[in-house]
């Protein structure tokens, strides 16, 4: 897995991938081998919500690991996104769908969350639950994200080995 630019995209862009984004930040800084690659990460939604704060639940979930989403703002998946990403990883098939309906150069980049974990299915929305419907999601988004972030670090001691 050589992904430097690597975008997350939920529906809203205000719980599911400003979570994942936040938390998969927080596991690449926190491993020299990853941090070494210049990995960045940004996050966008299918639904044009422009400029809203993060869900107050999604906040406040990520204020309990340690991570801040106070100053997020939502952002529209567009072109510009689509060309920066070297991968694109979605919550939900339908986000996929989307994606390649609208961005069809984009099939190469976009995959399922779940699927690069080795998982199948979708990441629920949590929107409109309660508090602990939003840490199942947080829970579920970093035992993925650790997979991969595994995976890529084992990809870059593979790569460096003679």
């Amino acid at each position: 897995m050589k992904y430097k630019n690597i975008l997350f995209v939920c529906t809203g862009n205000i719980c599911r991938s400003p979570m994942a984004k936040v938390i998969f930040e927080d596991m690449v800084a926190k491993s020299p081998e990853l941090r070494s690659t210049g990995i960045t990460v940004k996050s966008a939604g299918t639904l044009n919500m422009d400029h809203h704060e993060a869900s107050d639940k999604a906040i406040q979930v990520m204020n309990e690991q340690g991570l801040d989403l106070i100053s997020h703002r939502s952002k529209h998946i567009d072109q510009d996104l689509i060309d920066w990403s070297d991968m694109i990883l979605v919550m939900e098939e339908e986000h996929r769908e989307y994606i390649l309906d609208q961005f069809t150069h984009a099939h190469n980049k976009v995959e399922m969350l779940t699927e690069l974990a080795g998982e199948k299915g979708d990441i629920p929305d949590p929107i409109g639950q309660g508090i602990k419907t939003y840490r199942q999601c947080a829970g579920q988004l970093t035992s993925l994200l650790r997979t991969i972030s595994e995976k890529m670090t084992e990809g870059l001691a593979e790569h460096k080995q003679p």
